[in-house]
């Protein structure tokens, strides 16, 4: 017997389409529905895009491909978050080509509060969030996130800087993302599975 996925929850080409309804419909995800936020899940369309085609580690495939148990991936994001956008691409495709051995599942922050509460990042509500379980039993194997360790220096020293505007820093993280075309979250992630 499966263990049971939170609801509701999406597959990765749901949420794709998710974002692009709420893109078109000038909304976004969750409760708040801030300008700039409904602003961010329109331009998350093309990271999500760009990223999922970004070169995957041989490696860190044939890893997954050879996994001892089946597991869930259940990804916690929103269609507004630029970490969410440049990451889960390159989650879902790693589970796409995981020989079966992976099933990734999209989960809403703001649906899911307990899930998130007991996922924290010290302290905070920090998204995206990989929680790995075990397919057949629904046991943590652990998580990962919301962003690579070098993303995250970078993050801190840019929230740091009290004279830089939202703007400002969103633009340095996605080109910090697209420079680094999905590798630090792999490495990061054969680094755990190993």
């Amino acid at each position: 017997m499966p263990s049971s996925i939170p609801s509701p929850a999406f597959a990765y080409a749901e949420f794709r389409q998710l974002v692009s309804t709420l893109a078109a419909e000038r909304r976004t995800s969750g409760p708040d529905q801030n300008p700039a936020y409904v602003r961010f899940t329109d331009q998350n369309q093309a990271h999500l895009d760009r990223a999922y085609a970004e070169p995957l580690l041989p490696e860190l495939v044939a890893t997954l491909a050879n996994l001892p148990r089946p597991e869930q991936w259940l990804v916690l994001g929103e269609a507004w978050c630029g970490d969410t956008a440049h990451t889960l691409p390159v989650l879902a495709h790693l589970a796409d080509v995981s020989a079966g051995r992976v099933r990734l599942h999209v989960l809403l922050r703001s649906d899911h509060p307990a899930l998130m509460a007991a996922h924290q990042t010290n302290g905070g509500n920090s998204i995206p969030k990989l929680i790995r379980r075990d397919a057949a039993t629904g046991a943590d194997l652990g998580d990962w996130g919301p962003r690579p360790a070098e993303a995250q220096t970078l993050a801190h020293q840019l929230h740091a800087d009290k004279s830089l505007h939202t703007n400002q820093i969103v633009k340095t993280m996605n080109a910090w993302y697209e420079a680094d075309n999905g590798q630090a979250v792999q490495r990061e992630l054969l680094a755990l599975l190993s």
